[in-house]
């Protein structure tokens, strides 16, 4: 049996372009188109500016945030009392906005104070309670301690001021005696006139680690000597000669001289480089 079969003609489907299309939403009524990016770029930049708004109205114009009350650490006012600091530091800061002071200001803060006073490192400003700030100060080690009787000063590159009784900041720093015929003395920046702090603290460190076991080092200004209590004895030596020199002839004194340990004053300066003055 045969059958025949009927072609169909041949229809080219149709087929759309493939184009890039913005997807788009429904947002109210009547019908609106709008990218879907655009979108949200819009909420993201409600959300920003409520953001800010809510940071800068629970901050700036709290008043709870407004400083009032000081406070300062005990560590910082147990290692250097200066009452001078401490009311600088108040002036700066108080009546001022907490955050403003802790995040914008600090640094100015900090440099207006090394300006009075070098010796401090940093400054930590937190907020304990409403209406206050709490104060830590970081101080800078020192190179040396000046004492001149019961007054102590410090001794931080050039500068220098007086530690007050019961400050802790002195602890375990090389202390070095001034005469006590200096006792009216206000101030010791006339020391360095004619020696520097950096020749001063490197002489001292010299002579410290020769004459091991000394009880006390006395530097006397003018004379640029250095007087050395040892062993029950007395020992006299000048900073603007060699120092290394002058501890190499007090060692062959103290190894050749019969009666070394018998002396009670040498004087290693006053005569020639090889020359000592001796006495019992």
């Amino acid at each position: 049996m045969y059958t025949l079969v009927k072609n169909r003609p041949f229809q080219k489907r149709k087929t759309n372009n493939i184009k890039r299309k913005i997807k788009k939403i429904k947002l109210i009524y009547p019908e609106i188109n709008f990218p879907i990016k655009r979108f949200w770029i819009f909420l993201l930049s409600i959300i920003f500016i409520y953001w800010i708004f809510f940071i800068i109205q629970h901050t700036i114009f709290k008043d709870e945030n407004y400083i009032k009350k000081v406070y300062y650490s005990q560590t910082s006012v147990d290692t250097y009392d200066d009452p001078y600091l401490y009311n600088t530091i108040s002036k700066l800061i108080k009546d001022e906005n907490y955050y403003v002071v802790s995040k914008f200001k600090r640094k100015a803060i900090l440099h207006t104070l090394k300006q009075d006073f070098p010796i401090v490192k940093n400054i930590r400003i937190i907020q304990p309670e409403k209406f206050s700030a709490s104060v830590q100060i970081i101080f800078y080690d020192l190179d040396m301690v000046l004492q001149l009787w019961n007054r102590k000063f410090w001794v931080l590159w050039y500068y220098n001021f007086e530690i007050f009784s019961g400050n802790t900041i002195w602890d375990g720093v090389f202390t070095v005696e001034l005469p006590k015929y200096l006792s009216g003395t206000e101030s010791i920046n006339w020391l360095f006139v004619e020696i520097s702090p950096e020749k001063l603290i490197s002489d001292i460190d010299v002579i410290s680690q020769w004459f091991n076991g000394y009880s006390r080092i006395v530097y006397l200004p003018w004379s640029s000597m250095t007087v050395v209590f040892v062993g029950g004895k007395t020992i006299y030596l000048n900073n603007k000669n060699s120092l290394t020199g002058q501890i190499d002839n007090y060692n062959l004194l103290m190894k050749y001289y019969n009666e070394a340990n018998s002396l009670k004053i040498i004087d290693l300066w006053s005569l020639e480089w090889d020359k000592i003055i001796v006495k019992k």
